[in-house]
């Protein structure tokens, strides 16, 4: 049983402590997504438009710009339990918040999801910050896989179990039901888990010793390490690297919040789904990333660790990640099958989750030992996007009367997010 004491840099710790981070982001998209699933009723029950839907569900967002930063640079200089900890307990209170803000009004309902954004901002600075101290940089990318399949699977779970709930119980008995998962995992996490491992873990010691004796063996012929500068604004404003990273990260947002909030809304008012059978479908897509995300955090771990090009495969799986989703807005487009409609999105989600050997593992390249502020402020610029996204896509259903404008805008965004990650993107290191 791990306890305070045996949470050390053991792989056991380290396993314990991705799977509590995993269990994180699930909890964080089960909160998150609900919403979507929750807004149909509401939205009937109160008369709101599509673009009141869409200000409804990006608030969320609004809020989630908020901490990102500063969450980044508390976890990189005094650890992540506690960054990461409190933004659990702070979203989950929210959470049962949510039923009765929506009772006082829209203003109070936006108020309360605004705040909840502002407490889930901390959850991937302080997960990326966590995992540079306690997972070994070869198998990063499988950690960071299995943390992103968080997203899916909370997804997933919150598109099963809040149609079910909202029949047998109440809407509202749902945001009750998630709020309590995460005061739970809470409990769990506040007596164990550490910011850093006891002591150095075995692998970095390894790293030292061999470094060391290289350095003995060939003093003469090696030059000393070079210090590299802190992450400052003025840094990130001239690195190449750091402008890819962030436009695959905004561009990628854009469409992926646009599946996540609108898509069992398209499904059901556009195709013709009931509410259940929307929430099934809009699953397909979701637990394909599920699936495909972990695999695809192994691929990149494999293919590295045979020596093919960290930079080449970079590209190629990022590439291959658009290319998707390109694909799949614009065949949306062109048919009227429910099936065909849920089938593109799927695959498209399936090439997505490349992604993982792409851009989402790039910040552990660039800057190792403040990967949670890089990820703050990437993930600050996603943030935005992702309520744009959400925001724009009602206004676009309001404005043109349709779906097509919706998908065919997410296309072109992800064919500039191509093009720039395929220019700019590099893997050298370039911040401490």
């Amino acid at each position: 049983m791990l306890t305070p004491g045996s949470l050390n840099a053991s792989p056991a710790g380290s396993r314990w402590l991705v799977f509590m981070t995993v269990l994180a982001v699930y909890i964080c998209m089960i909160d998150r997504i609900a919403i979507s699933i929750a807004i149909i009723p509401m939205a009937e029950q109160n008369g709101w438009s599509p673009t009141v839907q869409g200000a409804v569900m990006s608030a969320f967002f609004l809020g989630y710009v908020t901490l990102q930063i500063p969450a980044g640079y508390l976890s990189d200089r005094f650890g992540g339990k506690w960054v990461l900890g409190l933004g659990v307990l702070f979203w989950s209170c929210f959470t049962l918040l949510t039923p009765a803000s929506a009772l006082l009004g829209i203003s109070v309902l936006l108020a309360c999801r605004f705040l909840m954004g502002v407490a889930e901002a901390v959850t991937w600075p302080s997960i990326y910050s966590l995992y540079s101290r306690w997972v070994h940089p070869d198998r990063r990318a499988s950690a960071v896989g299995l943390m992103n399949s968080g997203i899916s699977g909370g997804s997933v779970i919150a598109l099963i179990c809040t149609p079910w709930l909202i029949s047998v119980w109440s809407w509202q008995g749902a945001f009750y039901l998630y709020g309590i998962l995460g005061l739970i995992w809470f409990a769990v996490w506040a007596p164990v888990a550490r910011s850093r491992p006891a002591a150095a873990p075995d692998w970095a010691r390894a790293d030292a010793l061999a470094a060391q004796s290289l350095l003995d063996d060939r003093a003469a012929d090696i030059a000393p390490e070079p210090a590299y500068p802190r992450l400052t604004l003025r840094r990130m404003l001239r690195s190449k690297a750091v402008w890819a990273i962030a436009a695959a990260h905004i561009c990628i947002n854009w469409s992926l919040y646009l599946v996540l909030s609108w898509f069992p809304t398209f499904i059901n008012r556009e195709l013709g789904a009931d509410l259940q059978l929307a929430g099934f479908l809009a699953l397909a897509p979701i637990a394909m990333s599920l699936v495909m995300a972990p695999i695809a955090g192994r691929l990149f771990d494999e293919l590295i660790g045979k020596g093919f090009d960290r930079l080449k495969v970079r590209r190629v799986m990022q590439s291959l990640a658009f290319f998707g989703i390109t694909g799949a807005m614009l065949a949306i487009t062109l048919t009227d099958s429910l099936i065909l409609s849920v089938t593109v999105i799927t695959l498209s989600n399936a090439l997505t989750a490349l992604s993982i050997g792409g851009f989402a593992t790039n910040h552990l390249d660039i800057a190792p030992n403040q990967s949670g502020l890089l990820m703050g402020v990437t993930n600050t610029l996603a943030a935005v996007s992702s309520s744009l996204s959400v925001f724009a896509s009602g206004w676009i259903q309001d404005t043109t009367g349709g779906w097509d404008a919706v998908f065919q805008t997410a296309a072109a965004v992800s064919i500039l997010g191509a093009v720039i990650y395929a220019r700019m993107a590099g893997v050298e290191r370039e911040f401490d």
